[in-house]
């Protein structure tokens, strides 16, 4: 046992409103006034100070006139009682505003590259003004991994598209929805104005994904229709998948809200998808965490900086 350790069950016997009534004791020198000091009647105070004295085995207060005279016993313990009042004021105060020019701490958000490449340059750059002492630290999570790393305080906050099994113990804030949109450099791939299903299942087609695996909501729609994609490459890289458009006639099927990406490599162009498949986009984060104040203040930067990135759709 180090010394540290200390026996609850003993701590649990103690009342810890008598070391306030003996502070007030100690400070009256008067059960009445003590009493009234703590807005209790004279029969409760009286009822404490006998507490007091059967658990110390100590008179601690002796009558002497109208006043009550410590013992030696009340006068060593006073200073240290005091001492303990005074850090349980400080413990159950209320926090201090939180100054993020004043933070300095590292955090871990786990997001999909796509939503870093689009929100982390106005993200860090506010960061840089406002919080000059916060660390952001970016990493690439697949989806199974994502509540285990979160539960196991890996990362701190998840920025996710994927339909997660949350638990009681997990919260979330969805920050929109956005349906998909086939995208293809017209220098090397021609499509209908309008293509269906079929079109577009009959292109070559260059997918995301982060474990050399593609199935998702696309396929299970093309499926839906007796379809299948051709996919003759997968990425883990969202801006890899923007160059190989310029280079070779493919296509690929990705979330709308990522076209102004595409569209900052060159010549991409975009058709929506012809039908309603829609992922929502959600941040993620452990319920320990609701009331931190730097995570607070992240979560709320983040809605604000998704909010003005997609003010204009």
């Amino acid at each position: 046992m180090n010394e540290f350790d200390f026996n609850h069950d003993e701590l649990r016997r103690l009342d810890l409103n008598l070391l306030v009534a003996f502070d007030a004791l100690m400070q009256e020198r008067h059960v009445s006034r003590a009493a009234a000091r703590l807005y209790l009647g004279q029969p409760a105070m009286s009822h404490a100070l006998a507490r007091l004295r059967l658990l110390l085995d100590d008179p601690l207060f002796v009558r002497s006139g109208n006043r009550m005279q410590p013992t030696a016993r009340a006068q060593q313990l006073a200073p240290a009682v005091r001492d303990w009042l005074q850090q349980a004021r400080q413990l159950l105060a209320a926090p201090a505003a939180f100054d993020p020019a004043a933070a300095n701490a590292s955090f871990r958000l786990a997001a999909p590259d796509g939503m870093e490449a689009m929100l982390y340059p106005s993200l860090i750059a506010t960061l840089r003004q406002q919080a000059p002492g916060v660390q952001l630290r970016s990493q690439l999570l697949e989806i199974d991994q994502q509540l285990a790393a979160l539960d196991n305080d890996e990362v701190d906050l998840l920025l996710t598209a994927a339909p997660l099994p949350l638990h009681d113990w997990h919260s979330r804030l969805t920050l929109r929805e956005t349906d998909f949109s086939a995208v293809y450099a017209p220098s090397r791939l021609s499509l209908p104005p309008a293509p269906t299903l079929a079109d577009l299942a009959a292109v070559e087609q260059v997918v995301s994904s982060y474990r050399g695996t593609a199935a998702g909501v696309v396929d299970h729609l093309f499926a839906q229709h007796g379809l299948s994609r051709h996919i003759v490459a997968l990425s883990a890289s969202l801006m890899a998948i923007g160059h190989i458009l310029q280079q070779a006639p493919l296509l690929s099927i990705q979330p709308t809200l990522y076209l102004p990406l595409f569209r900052q490599q060159g010549d991409i162009r975009s058709v929506p998808l012809p039908a309603d498949v829609r992922i929502r986009i959600d941040l993620v984060w452990h319920r320990r965490n609701d009331g931190n104040p730097l995570h607070r203040y992240l979560r709320e930067l983040l809605m604000a900086q998704f909010s003005q990135l997609f003010a204009a759709d």
